[in-house]
């Protein structure tokens, strides 16, 4: 009895599996043919993320990189497409968001309004120096309202603030359907192009621990995640009263729902894949690795990513990448001006460890990330030598 019994287990999972592989083969695997490389509607994307993010992703960052340029990206800002700008905090976006809205040779550039610093003179009522104005810009496609960017300067932060991958997800369909109805012309076949920055990851969360205590909190971010927020037992707060400017870095690392932890994993890891923020449904090693998969995974699939580190190379990565040109060159941060340089030397090596402790996915994304642009960069490189 015990061996039927074995046996038919054995069967049942048999099927299971034969059943997968098929729907992979002739739904998912057909669907990537019709749609290449991130040309994929925003449903297959779900898919692809819910059927491969729990496999382990090895880092064989990419066999051949020369694919991920061959492979015609044919971006049209005239047509259907969409830039999707998934902005990470502290990870140079501002700066690069403003590239993508003032700095782009177009042919109808974004009409932007504001965004300018003060002068001495532009004082309030008190005497103190107003704030910069807030850049806000049309980015219409020529001869159209309808938008071929959408981030924060261009559409304000419709899908919440800092929205991560999951929420963009979730969002986006849902607000361009409301965008088309407000149009005469109606666009039903968008085709979103997602693309971010990433930065080191000890030296980001500095720079995050240095925003916070200045003020900065992130209040407004939802965090929504399978059509709800997360509830106070699942994040819960890591401090009392209106912000956190206070805390000291002990402090700062202590609090285990930090969410400044592993931020950039986080925010590029579908979410949908560990139940969001509910910790209860499986251990911590894995649901941790399916966060570290997941993010690789998607990263890997973007149209564009580029690293604060090397601001000349992802520049011309992404020129190459969308058939765009920028008007002004990147400028290159000094990495030894910025708060996290100066901090970190100053640091004990226990803090130092304690840091990379709880960014440990992080770390692993960003090494990830840095050979697989490495690579994309060389072979750029070899293909514009080859053309001159």
């Amino acid at each position: 009895m015990a061996r039927k019994a074995l046996n038919r287990s054995f069967l049942f999972l048999l099927v299971i599996g034969f059943s997968i592989l098929l729907f992979y083969r002739f739904v998912v695997d057909r669907r990537l043919m019709v749609a290449p490389e991130w040309h994929h509607r925003l449903t297959l994307k779900a898919v692809l993320s819910t059927a491969l993010a729990s496999n382990d992703q090895d880092d064989r960052t990419e066999d051949i990189s020369t694919d991920f340029w061959n492979n015609n990206l044919t971006f049209s800002i005239s047509d259907s497409d969409v830039i999707v700008f998934l902005h990470i905090q502290k990870t140079g976006g501002t700066t690069f968001g403003r590239h993508l809205v003032q700095n782009l040779s177009l042919k109808q550039p974004c009409n932007c309004q504001g965004g300018k610093k003060q002068n001495a003179s532009n004082r309030n009522k008190k005497g103190k120096l107003k704030k910069r104005s807030k850049l806000r810009c049309q980015c219409h496609r020529p001869n159209s309202t309808d938008i071929w960017l959408f981030s924060r300067y261009s559409t304000g932060w419709k899908c919440g603030l800092h929205a991560d991958y999951t929420e963009l997800m979730e969002c986006l369909p849902h607000y361009f359907r409301k965008f088309d109805n407000n149009r005469s012309h109606k666009i039903s076949n968008r085709r979103y192009h997602f693309i971010t920055e990433l930065r080191n990851p000890i030296n980001r969360y500095l720079s995050e621990y240095q925003h916070v205590t200045r003020g900065a909190t992130w209040k407004k971010s939802r965090h929504k995640c399978n059509g709800r927020l997360p509830t106070v037992k699942e994040l819960p707060p890591c401090y009392n009263g209106s912000n956190w400017n206070y805390v000291t870095l002990k402090d700062f690392i202590a609090c285990k729902y930090n969410l400044a932890n592993n931020r950039q994993t986080r925010m590029l890891a579908d979410l949908r894949l560990v139940n969001c923020y509910e910790n209860s449904s499986m251990s911590l090693q894995q649901r941790n690795r399916i966060l570290l998969n997941s993010a690789k995974f998607n990263l890997k699939r973007m149209a564009y990513f580029g690293l604060i580190e090397y601001q000349r190379e992802s520049q011309v990565m992404f020129e190459h990448r969308f058939g765009l040109k920028f008007i002004q060159p990147f400028m290159q941060y000094d990495f030894n001006q910025t708060y996290a340089s100066e901090v970190l030397y100053k640091l004990s090596p226990e803090i130092i460890h304690k840091i990379r402790e709880i960014n440990s996915m992080d770390i692993q994304l960003y090494n990830y990330a840095l050979k697989l642009f490495k690579r994309r960069w060389n072979s750029l490189k070899a293909i514009i030598n080859a053309t001159r």
